[in-house]
């Protein structure tokens, strides 16, 4: 099992509460995540469960093993149809710093073990962590534009 994870932080000028309701607002993920093409499902009860395509038309149910609001959630990315990525998780925090938010991501991939995935693995962790720190930046500023009213 291959296997990239990332660690990536932002302060945002907000709330840890405005911070969690914004990023965890499935239904306004397009607005600042390119990685999210779709959310296909959303399901907030009893347990928090979202089905959502990704780039590449990759398709994971999204299933929440912790939402603590506003302080942390984590989940896992299962029963995926990409034969490249078998699954993926993470957990993102957020702690209230002066006057705004530090807002902390973990990001897992679990690629497939082959060999044309060993040799890209490099690669992919490269956009992996890119790809995170743009969408978080587009997220703070997103967040911030509207606590600023």
């Amino acid at each position: 099992m291959l296997k990239i994870t990332v660690h990536e932080s932002v302060v945002v000028a907000a709330s840890p509460e405005a911070v969690w309701d914004y990023t965890q607002d499935w239904r306004r993920r397009r607005e600042w995540d390119g990685s999210v093409s779709e959310v296909l499902e959303l399901v907030e009860a009893p347990r928090r469960h979202v089905k959502a395509r990704f780039a590449g038309g990759m398709v994971f149910d999204v299933e929440y093993k912790l939402n603590d609001r506003p302080r942390m959630t984590s989940l896992a990315m299962v029963n995926g149809t990409s034969s490249w990525v078998t699954g993926g998780g993470g957990s993102w925090r957020y702690e209230a710093r002066g006057d705004g938010t530090e807002w902390v991501q973990t990001n897992t991939l679990v690629l497939a073990d082959r060999f044309p995935m060993r040799l890209l693995r490099p690669l992919l962790a490269v956009s992996l962590g890119w790809s995170t720190r743009r969408a978080m930046r587009k997220a703070a500023r997103k967040i911030e534009r509207a606590a600023r009213g």
